[in-house]
Order: C-alpha cells, then structure tokens, then sequence
C-alpha cells in the first residue's frame, strides 16, 4: 500500500487536514488511518448521555470524506519507519507515504487515585465501543460521580441528571471539583458561579474546593472518598480532569516530543522530519497572547491545525497564529463564552489591563419572545495600547457567536476604540438594540477610561 499522503488520526485535525487537501491538491491521493470503528463528534459526547440518548446519534459519517476521494481505514499503528518512509500496522501491514501527517490526538488524563482501576470507572474516550459501554453502566446507576469541574465535567453532569430525568428514574450527580469555581480557568468568576446556579436547579450537587483522594469499593467503585475523609456514595464516577497529548507513536520513531507539549512543531506544524507535520491535541502549542507554551487542546484549534499542515506539505504558505481559547456551553438555561484571558490569568500574566462591561436585553424591545434582560459580556483590553486580550459573554446561545467576534478582534489585535465603532448586524427578534449590542457598548465603557 501507498499514498501521497498518510494521516494517522481521524478525528478533527485529520479530517480536516485531509478535505484541504483534498480542495488544494485533488490529484494527491489521501489516506487517513483511524483505530476506532467510526469517529465521534468529540464535542458532542457528552449529549449522547442525555438529548441524543445513543451513541450512533454523535458519529461523523465516513461517506462525505468518501465522496471527495478520501481513503479511510481502521487499522491500529504501531510504529513509523522514517527511513522507509512507510507506517507499520499492528497486524503486520505497512503503507507507504510521501507526506504524513500525525494527528493522533490526546488521551484521557488518568490521576493516580487509589481505586482508579475499579470496574464502573469511566474516562471520556472518543471510541464508540467504550462510550456504549459508558451508557450501558450509567442507565442502572443511581449515585454518580462526576470529578472534574472544567466544560467536559459540567456538561456531562447535566446530561448525566437529564438522561434519569427522561427515565423517570432520578440520579443523584455530585461533581467534584479541587479549585473554588467550575470552569474557573476558562470563564470570569461571576459567570462560573451562573453556571454552578443552573447545575444546582438541576438538583446537581457540586463541591468545590474538594479533592478526591480515593475510590473506594472492592471490585467495582462504590463510592469516592475526599480528601478531608467524606464518602460520596458512587455508582458509577466519570473522571474528566483534562486531557494529555498522546505522543506515544511519535515517541517510538524518535520524533522530539514531552508529555506535557505534545510533538514539537514549528509555526507550519512541520516536526524536526521534513516529511512528516502533526497538529491538533498530539502537537505542541503557544498561546496567541503571551506566546508562552500553551496547554489548550480544543477541537476549533485541530481543525485550524490541520488545515495549516495541509497547506503546508510542498509549500510553506501558512502560519499558525498560536492557540487562543474560545469556548463555550450551555447549562440548564444559561450560556456562557469565552475567549482569551481572564482577569486573574492576565493578573498571573502580569498585565495591566482594564475592563469594559455591559449588561443589555438581548432583543429590543424587551419583551420580545427569547429575552434574556441581562445578557452580559466584560472585554479585557491592555492599559498601553487598548488591544482585546479576553472577553466573556453569558445569556443566551448567541452567547457563542458573539465570542467568535471577540476571538477574531483578539487574533487581529483591535484596540477599544475599532471594537466601539464598527459595525454590526442588529435585528428585533436576534440581538440587543443597535444603541446597546454588547460588544460595541462594553468597547466603548473601556474605551473611556483608556481615554
């Protein structure tokens, strides 16, 4: 077997990497290599549990992919021989390949607790096979454990409590979390605390400041001792503290790589082997502000990644602009966004900075149908030159589109002053009045003070 190009991974940063290809250089032939029967939508793994109710509801079809001349195989990689060029199967097999791209992901951060290797103890995997597993233990539980505060905590607590909600068969759902806010180190304090309000109407127990220090039981968990002595009773505990790159195979063909970074790359995510480019979770990262190492790992910045690498196998024409942060998610009835830094991480960071904020009704009038009357958002913008360096938005599900706005006036470095005066689209029944959209009006309230 050959192919012009190779990628092993086949989730976000493969996928994409290979339809750019596919777009840029359709004569090439490309082969993408998964070891999962099919890939998850990785976001949306965690509303298999509750909304979807199946995991066969969040696969990517394969067909799409198909029909642009992609190849897509399921074999388990095992080595990479450089010098031959050519990718080693775990059955033996070899394909060769002139370009290859690795985009092997990252893997569950597993925490060395006592107990962690007892039967109903679950990580989130983005394989079908596991995560049906997931669900078949899940269905009969009653206590469930959820440690891990950050997006994939919260977001599968609350649809932990809905999938009992719909089986008429209510879960208690504690989610444990070791700092003092869930989604303390995305989201600003006062909006972590709004989501930490919906999970609790949800009869979500959540725990913050507390560490779990054991999982207790004989062979399958039946509770989660905390650090402090406490036992909460568990019928199943879903660990979700982060993710860590997965570089083993890069590791074994002696490719420079650390746990904590990932693969090195440079800015066209090109590794120390001309031939061979990685991207997304398995490679390493710098933060679009500081320019210091960066541990996010998002899908949005894979997609980027891969296409980026994509670009780039003949020709360099592409850089990576470094890996900002934006997030999002919706809890009960509240959404929250965020993109960039927080006060206290731009506090760490040593940056004077100043806040512009603005709390608005996100129709006008009012009294329109889907008013949220204090949809809000707070911009963070450098004291010496007035430029964006975060910005949060909580309220409705347009929560997430308006960060995107920020996330762009952040990579392209628009001061206070741009943000107030451009222009925006306004509607009604859509968005806050035009004499009160929120990123034009808390631009403005900074720009003020920066004088």
């Amino acid at each position: 077997m050959k192919s012009d190009v190779v990628i092993i991974g086949g989730s976000a940063a493969g996928l994409m990497a290979a339809v750019t290809l596919k777009k840029r250089t359709p004569e090439k032939s490309v082969t993408v290599i998964r070891n999962v029967v099919k890939t998850p939508v990785p976001c949306g793994i965690p509303y298999i549990f509750g909304i979807m109710g199946q995991v066969d509801k969040d696969l990517i079809p394969d067909q799409g992919f198909i029909d642009q001349g992609i190849e897509i195989i399921q074999q388990e990689v095992t080595d990479i021989d450089r010098s031959k060029k050519e990718v080693i199967f775990a059955d033996g097999g070899r394909i060769a390949y002139g370009k290859l791209i690795i985009g092997t992901g990252s893997k569950p951060f597993v925490p060395p607790l006592p107990g962690i290797d007892k039967t109903n103890v679950f990580t989130i995997s983005k394989d079908p096979n596991y995560l049906k597993e997931v669900y078949t233990a899940l269905e009969p539980a009653r206590n469930v454990v959820v440690i891990g505060g950050g997006f994939i905590g919260v977001e599968m607590a609350e649809q932990i409590a809905l999938m009992g909600q719909k089986a008429g068969a209510e879960k208690n759902v504690t989610v444990v979390e070791m700092l003092p806010r869930c989604l303390m180190l995305a989201c600003e304090d006062d909006f972590c605390l709004e989501i930490e309000a919906e999970l609790k109407k949800l009869d979500i127990t959540v725990r913050t400041n507390s560490q779990a220090g054991e999982l207790t039981g004989k062979d399958k968990v039946d509770g989660v001792k905390l650090a402090d002595g406490e036992v909460l009773p568990a019928d199943v505990v879903i660990i979700g503290i982060g993710a860590q790159a997965n570089i083993d195979l890069a590791v074994k063909c002696g490719l420079d790589a650390d746990p904590r970074g990932g693969i090195k790359v440079d800015k066209y995510m090109q590794t120390e082997d001309p031939n061979i480019f990685a991207a997304g979770d398995c490679a390493t990262k710098f933060s679009s502000i500081t320019g210091k190492p960066s541990g996010i790992r998002l899908a949005s910045v894979a997609c980027s990644e891969g296409m980026i690498a994509a670009s780039n196998l003949d020709e360099k024409k592409r850089e990576t602009l470094g890996a900002l942060g934006a997030f999002s998610t919706k809890v009960g009835d509240r959404a929250v966004a965020a993109a960039g830094l927080t006060s206290k991480a731009a506090t760490d960071e040593g940056i004077d900075f100043i806040v512009g904020e603005a709390i608005a009704p996100n129709r006008h009038p009012g009294h329109l149908p889907g008013s949220i009357p204090d949809m809000k958002i707070k911009l963070l913008f450098r004291k010496e030159n007035g430029e964006v360096i975060g910005g949060h938005v909580s309220g409705g599900e347009a929560a997430s589109d308006m960060v995107n706005i920020i996330a762009v006036a952040i990579q392209t470095h628009l001061t206070a002053e741009q943000l107030a005066v451009m222009q925006y689209a306004t509607h009604p029944l859509l968005t806050s009045s035009p004499l009160s959209y929120h990123v034009m009006l808390a631009a403005e309230n900074a720009a003020v003070k920066l004088g």
